[in-house]
Formats: C-alpha cells, sequence, structure tokens
C-alpha cells in the first residue's frame, strides 16, 4: 500500500477554517442589519403615535371651543402652563404632565399628548375669538429609551361653543 502525506487532509482543514470564518462574519452583520431595521421600525411607530396622539387632540379641540376668558387648557383633560419656554424631554416629565393618548394599531408604543392654549384677550366678547393652541405629542417605547416628540401650534377661532375654523400654523419635529 501506497503511503499518504495527508498534505490534501491538512488543506482541507484550513479550507473549512475559512469558510467558517466567512459564515460567521456573514451572521455578524445579518444581526447588526436585522437591529438597524429593528430600530428604524420602532422610531417610525413612535413618530405615527406621536402623530396620531397629535391629530386625536386637534380632533378634540375641533369639537369645543372655550367659554368666554377660558382657555382650551381648562376644557382639555390637561392643565398646563401657558407657551412654557421649553418642550420637556425627561420621562418623568412627561408622567407627571402628560396626559396618554394610546394608539391601539400600535401596541407596544406610548403616546401622550401636552395641551397650551392662550385666548386672545383683546377681542370683544360678542364677536368670534381666536384662540391659539400648541400641542405636543410624544410617543415612546414602553422602556422610555428613545421618543419622538412633535409639536403643533395653530389656530381655532370661536363663535360661541362652537369652532368656526381651525389651522395648523406650525408642525415641527423636536426629537
Amino acid at each position: 500500500m501506497k503511503r499518504q502525506s495527508g498534505t490534501i487532509l491538512a488543506f482541507c482543514l484550513v479550507f473549512l477554517a475559512l469558510l467558517a470564518l466567512m459564515a460567521i462574519s456573514g451572521m455578524e452583520s445579518i444581526l447588526l442589519h436585522e437591529r438597524m431595521a429593528a430600530n428604524m421600525r420602532l422610531s417610525r411607530d413612535e413618530f405615527e403615535a406621536a402623530e396620531a396622539a397629535l391629530q386625536a387632540a386637534e380632533d378634540n379641540l375641533r369639537d369645543q371651543c372655550p367659554a368666554a376668558g377660558m382657555d382650551f387648557s381648562e376644557t382639555m383633560p390637561v392643565a398646563g402652563a401657558i407657551w412654557r419656554q421649553s418642550v420637556e424631554i425627561d420621562p418623568d416629565w412627561w408622567e407627571a404632565h402628560g396626559v396618554s393618548a394610546g394608539h391601539p394599531a400600535i401596541e407596544p408604543v406610548l403616546a401622550q399628548i401636552y395641551v397650551e392654549s392662550w385666548p386672545n384677550p383683546g377681542i370683544a366678547p360678542d364677536r368670534p375669538t381666536p384662540v391659539y393652541y400648541r400641542i405636543t405629542a410624544r410617543g415612546s417605547d414602553a422602556a422610555a429609551a428613545s421618543a419622538a416628540i412633535l409639536q403643533v401650534v395653530g389656530v381655532a377661532v370661536c363663535s360661541g361653543a362652537d369652532t368656526t375654523a381651525q389651522t395648523r400654523l406650525s408642525w415641527r419635529q423636536i426629537s
């Protein structure tokens, strides 16, 4: 019988080790892309929840008008300071001031709103009254590790108890 030196076996083992390294590298890349896609989906869900909360708050404003001398923040389920100078991003602030505005289509994402308004005091009571409002909405995951904060400033023209017109003046994404 002829003696074999085993060079083919050594070559196959080296080749197999290289294939294993390529497979491990490919799996790490796939896992990284999977995490990136999950983060993008969560970010989109947070944005959609915040936008849905903004829309729900504006719809709520459309159905009501403040009485003379009052503002929307007294009739909405949120009582807040008028025109806060800064928007808080801290989750503890939102727990204390925000109102939950859950969106059933996006269950693991939480949405909260904060409504502020400022009635124009220079208008006579018998004329339609413009009421300026600012709604801040925050959509976040359950762990509050990330959040989308959106803000709308608008004006509603009130005549008695009815809103005769409502307009968004500005929209911005804060985070």
